[in-house]
């Protein structure tokens, strides 16, 4: 097993590929597996690393219990992550995925001579404007709300799923599936299988996203005028039916930074990457080879 051992930290990661140094950073309800569809494919053509957030799958915290909103920890993971590895010189690519987008921002606002291209998928980052912030608002209530209801509920699935009987199980699947959670109701309908796996993902990160991990987006806030200075490629997807960041705040951050480009999959939820793999790695795959070696 690949384990960066510091003194306050396990993490875990793998590397595979060749090429161009592309590190993927998953979100607070997955693991380096929510990228099973992405590395499969970009390895061909790329070094990708992924990790275990610290906290989440195999990576853990020694000798101290870890704060899960705490971004500045995830931040220096991903720096000594990347000297153990080899990469702490070359240009990089980063992509993360929800609170991914916020530690591969805080990295790339702290780093950006190391920037090669920056991917935000389904998140801000941490980006700080009036209608960002305004959203954090809601979805704090919402999330609260929905955990209120998962609570008191005998099951909160929706019609027509299975009901979990596993005792402390019902939680992490519900929270997978309610309206505010990563898993929309287009691809519940249609991916029966992948919403399955994904809830299976969701446990093994150690259950579904609280409010507690909401700091790590304003860890490090980059607002309007310093994401205008950034001048490295910027990639920014959503889903237009995604219920925790809406399509308007992915339309917001993507008009903030000079050399950057908005795309939006119309009935995907925040999985976009997950739900529609085909034109994501396809997108991805043409952005970065438009950007240079």
């Amino acid at each position: 097993m690949s384990l960066l051992t510091t003194s306050d930290s396990e993490i875990y990661y793998e590397l595979h590929g060749d090429g161009p140094a592309l590190v993927l950073i998953h979100g607070a309800s997955g693991t380096h597996l929510s990228w099973w569809q992405q590395v499969a494919e970009l390895r061909h053509h790329h070094s990708c690393l992924i990790y275990d957030l610290r906290g989440y799958g195999r990576s853990r915290s020694l000798g101290q219990a870890h704060d899960p909103g705490d971004g500045h920890v995830h931040a220096r993971d991903l720096k000594a992550l990347l000297a153990h590895v080899g990469m702490s010189e070359e240009k990089l690519h980063v992509m993360g995925a929800s609170l991914g987008t916020a530690v591969a921002l805080h990295f790339a606002a702290d780093h950006p001579e190391r920037m090669a291209s920056l991917i935000l998928c389904c998140g801000p980052g941490t980006i700080s404007t009036p209608l960002i912030d305004e959203g954090w608002r809601l979805r704090h209530e919402r999330m609260q709300a929905r955990y209120r209801q998962v609570g008191t509920q005998a099951s909160s699935m929706p019609p027509g799923v299975p009901r979990v009987r596993s005792p402390g199980e019902k939680e992490r699947f519900a929270a997978a599936y309610h309206p505010y959670g990563p898993v929309g109701e287009a691809m519940n309908l249609d991916f029966p299988a992948l919403t399955f796996l994904y809830a299976e993902i969701m446990a093994s990160a150690g259950g579904p996203p609280t409010p507690s991990v909401f700091p790590v987006f304003q860890t490090r806030p980059v607002t309007a005028t310093e994401a205008g200075t950034m001048t490295c490629p910027v990639l920014v997807v959503g889903g237009t039916e995604d219920p925790l960041f809406s399509a308007a705040e992915m339309t917001e951050v993507a008009s903030l930074f000079p050399n950057s480009q908005l795309e939006l999959f119309k009935g995907a939820g925040h999985l976009a990457y997950y739900e529609r793999p085909r034109r994501f790695n396809d997108l991805v795959r043409a952005f970065l080879a438009k950007q240079p070696s």
